[in-house]
C-alpha cells in the first residue's frame, strides 16, 4: 500500500512540476517555412528550443543532373550592436535521398555568421550554385530570400509531435514534398 501511495505521489508531483515549468504546451512544436526561388529553396525550421536552416536545389534546375553541387551562400545579418554585416560561405550540398535534388543537413544560423559575432536576425540570404565550371546564379542576380519571405511567401507546416533539438521527421517529409514541386 505504501508503494502505491508513493508511486501516486511521484506521478502527481511529476505532473505538477511539468505544469509549473513555465513553458507552453506547444514549446517543442516545430514550424517549417519553405521559400522556393526558382530551383533554390531555403528552409527555416523553428520551435521554442531550436532554429535551423536547410538549403536545397531542385532536380529541375540547370545543375540537376550533377553528382554533387556546391553553393556560395551570402548572408546579410544584423547583430545585437545594430551593425549589419555580410558574410560569404561556400558549402557542399549532397544529393537528397529521395532523388528530388540536393539538400544540406540542418544547419545553425550561426554557421553563416562571422566567427565570434552575434546574430540577432538574418536579413537576406543569396545563393549561387555551381559544379565545376557550370554555374546557376539566376543569370548573375543570385537566388535571394528576404527575411519577410519566410512569413509572406513561404509554404508552412507545423509539426505537433514534440520534436527535440533536431528537425522532426514530419517536417523533413514536408520539405521533401516542397522539393518535388
Amino acid at each position: 500500500m505504501k508503494r502505491i501511495i508513493a508511486i501516486a505521489a511521484l506521478v502527481i508531483f511529476g505532473c505538477v512540476s511539468v505544469k509549473a515549468s513555465g513553458y507552453p504546451y506547444d514549446y517543442t512544436f516545430q514550424n517549417a517555412r519553405v521559400v522556393s526561388v526558382g530551383p533554390a529553396i531555403v528552409v527555416k525550421v523553428e520551435s521554442g528550443m531550436m532554429s535551423t536552416l536547410v538549403i536545397g536545389y531542385k532536380r529541375s534546375g540547370m545543375l540537376g543532373g550533377s553528382d554533387s553541387i556546391s553553393a556560395v551562400v551570402r548572408t546579410t545579418y544584423s547583430n545585437y550592436n545594430g551593425n549589419v554585416n555580410t558574410v560569404e560561405r561556400v558549402i557542399q550540398i549532397p544529393k537528397e535521398w529521395h532523388g528530388t535534388g540536393y539538400m544540406t543537413p540542418e544547419m545553425s544560423p550561426y554557421d553563416f555568421v562571422a566567427g565570434g559575432d552575434s546574430c540577432r536576425e538574418i536579413i537576406r540570404i543569396e545563393l549561387a550554385f555551381f559544379n565545376g565550371p557550370k554555374w546557376d546564379s539566376n543569370y548573375g542576380a543570385n537566388y535571394a530570400v528576404e527575411k519577410n519571405d519566410f512569413y509572406q511567401k513561404a509554404a508552412t507546416f507545423r509539426s505537433e509531435h514534440g520534436g527535440g533539438p533536431n528537425i522532426d521527421l514530419y517536417c523533413w517529409d514536408f520539405i521533401v514534398g516542397q522539393m518535388r514541386k
